[in-house]
């Protein structure tokens, strides 16, 4: 029987920290987020971004664009907030609709702003160890596999994903403490097998209820990214929640999991870019 991963607890602890820390150093830090259609997970994460900000105090500034919007439009929109002084930290939601060019979005950022850490030049910074800025997600996903107290050294790692690129930097984290790690596309063919033999499984695939429990090792660490909407009203995993919950040792849930706390490193992150 697993114990639940209790992101909310730790997405709070965080967020105090954050908040002394910007009342510390008397600080006025500013987030921009650019969201581009209705896709209901992003806009969910973009209102759970919203309150956090409000309850920390980090100035929130939202950029809602249509869906039909085009590729200059967002382009333009990214211009602009780059040259604004008053704007520390740009977080372009993901995912984009599919006519918009994603990795040209990303990169038309000025580096230097980039709070997500998904610039190129910064992904590539961090896996080189030339650069100090440490990208939310796979921090705050660190963060919960940490509290699970469980000694990790020599543990073998997997990561689901469709961007290899955006979770290289965690699996740099998880190599760096001596946690063996690979990244899969959830297209492989020996997806099943591959699950079956590891310590930790991290999905991020944007499938509900994809993982079931007959491809879980016995005993292992399961980090559910994956944020789906089933009719507008309920949110769940890429992992069935339920059958998985018997054979691990610890799960995060969705909601309530990774999301809170890779909010939490957000701010954590836009503050970082503010003393800057």
């Amino acid at each position: 029987m697993a114990k639940m991963i209790d992101g909310k607890a730790i997405a709070k602890e965080i967020r105090q920290e954050v908040k002394n820390e910007i009342v510390e150093k008397k600080l006025n830090p500013n987030l921009a987020v650019v969201l581009v259609g209705e896709d209901p997970a992003s806009r969910l994460y973009v209102n759970l971004k919203k309150r956090a900000c409000e309850e920390v105090g980090v100035e929130f500034h939202e950029y809602l664009l249509d869906t039909d919007t085009s590729q200059d439009k967002v382009l333009e929109v990214v211009n602009f907030l780059n040259n604004d002084e008053n704007v520390d930290a740009i977080l372009i939601q993901l995912p984009l609709p599919k006519h918009l060019d994603t990795d040209k979005i990303i990169q038309a950022m000025d580096p230097a702003k980039d709070v997500d850490g998904f610039h190129p030049q910064n992904i590539d910074k961090f896996i080189n160890q030339s650069g100090n800025f440490v990208p939310g997600l796979p921090l705050g996903i660190i963060k919960l596999i940490e509290s699970t107290e469980e000694d990790l050294v020599g543990k073998q790692a997997l990561i689901i994903a469709k961007n290899e690129i955006l979770y290289q930097p965690l699996a740099k984290l998880l190599n760096d403490r001596k946690i063996n790690t690979t990244i899969l596309s959830p297209d492989d063919t020996e997806l099943k097998n591959k699950c079956q033999q590891v310590d930790i499984l991290i999905t991020a695939i944007g499938k509900p209820f994809f993982i079931t429990a007959d491809m879980i090792k016995q005993d292992s660490i399961i980090i559910d990214i994956g944020t789906n909407k089933i009719d507008n009203n309920y949110t769940v995993g890429d992992v069935d929640y339920s059958s998985a919950f018997t054979k691990a040792s610890h799960i995060t849930p969705v909601p309530g999991g990774v999301g809170p706390v890779t909010v939490a490193m957000l701010l954590y992150n836009t503050v970082k870019l503010a003393e800057k």
